[in-house]
């Protein structure tokens, strides 16, 4: 019998998944932590989450980066460089491709990730891995991590309240 190597990552360190969960931030990181992430998001995505953004959200000095692009190395890249330096966490709120994106990004800074799905068609929040797109959209490759996400924080109804065909599937 042949011997194939398994490897195996398991899901986030932290999950939490009531009202109230971004509150969760507060038990892990300082505010002064807090003050050095930096939060990406796309337009639709923070506009659903706007009423349950926790107060970290708006500390001074955090970075806030809306996100309108790929999981692609030039996309991550260029989000690094608007980074800056002495950031302490990275947090993505938003679907599957920003939340991969995110992710690739807190890898490549070597900084925890924090993921704030927005909607339940896709399982970026939970998976240790990134797919990777070219510029053009189309997808060339998975990386999978070698750690798993630090926290998951799911605000129930933000996702109650996505669209139905982030809800719903199609037989």
């Amino acid at each position: 019998m042949p011997h194939n190597p398994i490897r195996v990552v398991v899901g986030p360190a932290n999950y939490f998944s009531h009202p109230g969960s971004f509150n969760h931030l507060h038990d892990f990181f300082t505010d002064e932590q807090l003050s050095r992430a930096v939060w990406i998001y796309g337009k639709r995505a923070i506009a659903a989450a706007q009423t349950k953004l926790p107060p970290a959200f708006g500390l001074p000095g955090a970075k806030h980066i809306l996100f309108r692009g790929h999981c692609s190395e030039s996309d991550v890249q260029q989000l690094a460089a608007e980074s800056g330096d002495d950031r302490s966490v990275v947090i993505g709120v938003g679907g599957g491709a920003l939340l991969d994106t995110a992710k690739a990004l807190a890898r490549r800074l070597g900084l925890p990730f924090v993921a704030v799905p927005t909607i339940a068609a896709t399982c970026a929040a939970w998976t240790p891995l990134s797919v990777w797109y070219n510029d053009a959209g189309q997808a060339l490759h998975y990386e999978i991590f070698d750690d798993a996400n630090f926290m998951v924080l799911v605000e129930p109804e933000i996702i109650l309240n996505a669209p139905q065909q982030y809800l719903v599937t199609e037989p």
